[in-house]
C-alpha cells in the first residue's frame, strides 16, 4: 500500500490529464482528494460516517470549520463512488455538453479516455488508502460552485471525502 497521506497530491496529479479532457471555455473542472484522517474500528455506521466526514473536514485547508449538517446515508455498495466518478466525467455533469448546451461536444474516443482515467483514479486512492469499504454522499459545502458531489470514502484504516465540482 501506497503512503496514505501521500494520496491528495497524488490524485491531484493523476487527475490532471482528466481534468484537461474536461474543461471547456465557460467550466472549469475538480476532482480533488481532502485530507485523509485514520480510521479507529470497523466499517462505520451512520453516525460514524459523520464523524469521519467532521474528521475530514477539521483536518484544515479546505472546508475547514465547516460542520457536517446531518447523518450520511451510506450507499449500498462500496463500489458505488467509483461508478459514480466515472459516470460523472462520461455522461453526466462534468462532461462540458451537460454543463453548457453550446460546449462541444467530446468524440467517443475522449469520451473512454475520460472514463479510462477515472477509473485510474479510482484505482490510485485506494492503492493509498485501501480498498474503499464504505463511501456515502456528504451534501455541502458547495462553495459557489455550479455543481458539486462530495463523496466519503472509508476503508479499513483511513478516511477522505472525494470532491467533485465544476465552478464558472
Amino acid at each position: 500500500m501506497l503512503n496514505p497521506l501521500a494520496a491528495p497530491d497524488a490524485v491531484e496529479a493523476a487527475a490532471e490529464p482528466l481534468l484537461d479532457l474536461l474543461q471547456d471555455c465557460n467550466h472549469e473542472p475538480f476532482i480533488e482528494l481532502l485530507h485523509v484522517v485514520p480510521v479507529t474500528g470497523t466499517t462505520p455506521d451512520h453516525d460514524r460516517m459523520q464523524g469521519l466526514a467532521q474528521a475530514v473536514f477539521d483536518a484544515g485547508g479546505w472546508g475547514s470549520g465547516y460542520q457536517v449538517g446531518g447523518p450520511i446515508r451510506p450507499f449500498p455498495s462500496p463500489r458505488a463512488w467509483r461508478d459514480i466518478l466515472r459516470r460523472q466525467v462520461t455522461e453526466g455533469s462534468m462532461q462540458p455538453a451537460a454543463k453548457w448546451p453550446a460546449a462541444n461536444l467530446r468524440t467517443p474516443d475522449e469520451i473512454r479516455r475520460a472514463g479510462e482515467l477515472a477509473d485510474g483514479v479510482a484505482d490510485l486512492i485506494e492503492a493509498h488508502l485501501g480498498p474503499v469499504r464504505s463511501c456515502g454522499d456528504v451534501g455541502d459545502p458547495h462553495l459557489c460552485y455550479v455543481w458539486w458531489r462530495n463523496l466519503l470514502l472509508v476503508s479499513d484504516s483511513w478516511a477522505t471525502i472525494l470532491h467533485l465540482a465544476i465552478s464558472d
